[in-house]
């Protein structure tokens, strides 16, 4: 629990490891989102400091579009998080919490990566046992990043920081990162203020032992070693979908056909072949050639498990253990009792999550009110 004076009792933002990212790309990222919620970013300023003692950067969002309630702001778009997880190499953490009054206390976070959501938590103050501190999940996740709340609720303070406009996010994006780094401008200037050069400096601004230091990494050689590895992402993701295709195993019924590729809910781009409303002609992939006369006008559709209800989406938000509680439907299944509830998978569309109550779970592609293959998930189910 922080009980330092003056500390503010409500915030939010996005933390980040330290990495080559495009603070410029981050902030138009922003916007395109936040003007597509006919928000007002006129004054937005986009803030990212990086932690005084580690490796670590937070971002957080100044103006009138916080209307004072930034712990509300970050809970209502976890989607920014989403949207910048796609151009960032690595996890990143949205989070909220407001700490007082007592009993409005509530704490979130959101985990994405590569556009989606790995893992969520949420804790209010009536969620909490009566005797004890109860779970908090921001002060769990701090934790883990070895950081404290103060550090949080004061924005990272004493650490490096740079500011843009969300509405014209024009920075040298090189410059950002050096000062965020701690490291020396082009004008020999540190990110303290003190002068950089040292006694024996050629008027070209080399040194004799300048040889035997390493190259700092530019934009255009961070860029080239990207494009290095989006070529062997895109290997990669060739040969995933291979393995996916390969032996499928399905299920057959009035609707169509039901596949269960080698792949997992946070794949879409493997998994989005599969799913189709109405086959007109060539089969999905894998799909074995045998059926295809049979599944002309017919549907095709997926069954994979999932391990964390988090995975997929109710609304806007990933799905939590209490909604999921609360909400789903007792059915029954190949003599096994379970519950479903009709969620959204990212970037693949509405269908069914069927549980036993534990992991694993199972979504297929279809709605609610439409057949299941009971067979299939039964099995899937017993893992």
């Amino acid at each position: 629990m922080m009980s330092t004076l003056n500390v503010p009792t409500q915030h939010g933002g996005i933390v980040v490891p330290l990495d080559m990212f495009r603070p410029s790309h981050l902030a138009g990222i922003v916007s395109e989102v936040l003007v597509g919620k006919a928000r007002n970013i006129l004054d937005a300023k986009m803030v990212i400091t990086r932690h005084p003692a580690s490796q670590i950067v937070l971002i957080t969002i100044n103006g009138s579009v916080i209307d004072g309630e930034p712990a509300k702001f970050w809970k209502e778009n976890v989607d920014l998080a989403i949207a910048m997880s796609q151009v960032l190499r690595t996890q990143c953490f949205l989070y909220y919490a407001k700490t007082a009054p007592a009993d409005e206390r509530r704490e979130g976070f959101v985990v994405a990566q590569r556009g989606q959501a790995l893992a969520a938590d949420d804790a209010t103050a009536d969620s909490q046992p009566a005797t004890g501190e109860g779970h908090w999940p921001v002060e769990k996740l701090c934790e883990q990043l070895r950081i404290t709340m103060e550090d949080l609720a004061t924005g990272f303070a004493g650490g490096p920081s740079v500011e843009l406009s969300v509405m014209e996010p024009s920075i040298d994006d090189q410059a950002a990162l050096m000062t965020l780094a701690g490291q020396p401008g082009e004008g020999g200037e540190a990110s303290d203020g003190t002068d950089a050069s040292k006694p024996g400096e050629a008027t070209d601004g080399t040194t004799a032992d300048d040889a035997a230091k390493p190259k700092k990494l530019t934009l255009e050689d961070d860029l080239k070693r990207r494009a290095k590895e989006k070529a062997a992402e895109v290997d990669a993701m060739e040969q995933r979908a291979k393995n996916a295709r390969a032996d499928l195993e399905v299920a057959m019924d009035d609707l169509g056909i039901v596949v269960c590729p080698k792949a997992e809910l946070g794949e879409p781009d493997i998994l989005a072949p599969f799913v189709v409303g109405k086959i007109d002609g060539d089969l999905p992939p894998g799909v074995p050639r045998e059926h295809i006369e049979t599944l002309q006008g017919k549907r095709s559709d997926i069954a994979v498990t999932v391990d964390f209800l988090s995975e997929v989406l109710l609304g806007n938000n990933p799905l939590s253990r209490k909604e999921f509680d609360e909400g789903a439907k007792p059915a029954s299944m190949a003599g096994k009792d379970v519950r479903t509830m009709e969620v959204l998978a990212p970037r693949l569309g509405y269908g069914m999550l069927i549980s036993t109550g534990k992991a694993p779970h199972v979504f297929v592609s279809r709605r609610a009110g439409t057949a299941l293959p009971e067979a299939l998930v039964a099995k899937l189910l017993a893992g």
